[in-house]
């Protein structure tokens, strides 16, 4: 693409960028309008912004924004990014856009059900929101918190000072199970859930787990449905894609959901 600035790094892995703007390609359209929610440097806004010049011959401004806690390290000229508030509030009235994209940010908030209800407060009634976090529950994250009670990409952090940028920021860690119970409650009609990409050591630990994993989600499943036969039901397919081979063994999770 033109007016590429290839200095302006992802935060995020290239991974993921790359399936979330799978995701966001085919919803792009004239009178679109999208929000990059924690935009960093502006890697996935320009991604976005350059591809609406190139395709639609508009200018990227009039269909996308952006915001962060730190908008001063955004690079991304086309647009401007607005801070969001320090306690969250996301500086747009109620409805404003088409599409919310948040890649790998959820996990470095604070309260992350006010997230969620943020994200749909400013999502239109149909609207999509597009939210990534690292998986805790692949195969790698499961035995590292077996043997140190930390999960993959959440290690001790530091006392005295706060990041909320890099990975050392990562203070709340969120498996699909509850972030897709918060995007629920916030709003959220359905909830479905995609990757990034799979990882082969969690394959050979899944190989190796799978009798275990099988026998385990098969006793929750029958307890559940014996003592709460209503939440069972309510939970089955998300219980399905929690304990799936693709959630074992994907490095990001990538979720999906249309506001009501």
């Amino acid at each position: 693409m033109a007016n590429i600035d290839d200095s302006i790094r992802p935060i995020s892995h290239q991974s993921t960028n790359d399936a979330t703007f799978r995701l966001v390609e085919p919803l792009l359209r004239p009178g679109v309008a999208i929000l990059d929610l924690g935009a960093g440097e502006g890697y996935f806004s320009q991604w976005v912004g350059e591809h609406v010049r190139r395709t639609m011959q508009v200018e990227p401004s009039t269909v996308l924004a952006a915001c962060d806690v730190t908008p001063e390290i955004f690079r991304y000229t086309a647009i401007t990014c607005d801070r969001i508030a320090p306690d969250g509030r996301l500086p747009y009235p109620d409805g404003s856009f088409d599409v919310v994209c948040s890649l790998e940010v959820v996990e470095h908030v604070e309260d992350q059900f006010a997230f969620c209800r943020e994200i749909f407060r400013v999502l239109r009634p149909g609207g999509t929101a597009i939210v990534s976090t690292p998986n805790v529950l692949n195969m790698n994250s499961r035995w590292r918190f077996l043997g140190t009670g930390f999960a993959t990409l959440f290690d001790p952090l530091s006392l005295s000072h706060v990041d909320v940028v890099h990975t050392s920021g990562h203070i709340h860690p969120v498996s699909y199970y509850y972030l897709a119970f918060g995007l629920l409650r916030a709003g959220a009609a359905d909830v479905r859930v995609t990757y990034d990409r799979t990882k082969r050591s969690a394959v050979f630990l899944w190989l190796l787990s799978w009798p275990i994993l099988a026998w385990q989600q098969w006793q929750l499943r029958q307890r559940l449905a014996r003592k709460q036969p209503q939440v069972a039901a309510e939970n089955a397919a998300i219980l399905d894609d929690c304990g799936s081979r693709d959630m074992c063994c994907s490095r990001s999770i990538i979720v999906v959901a249309r506001a009501r």
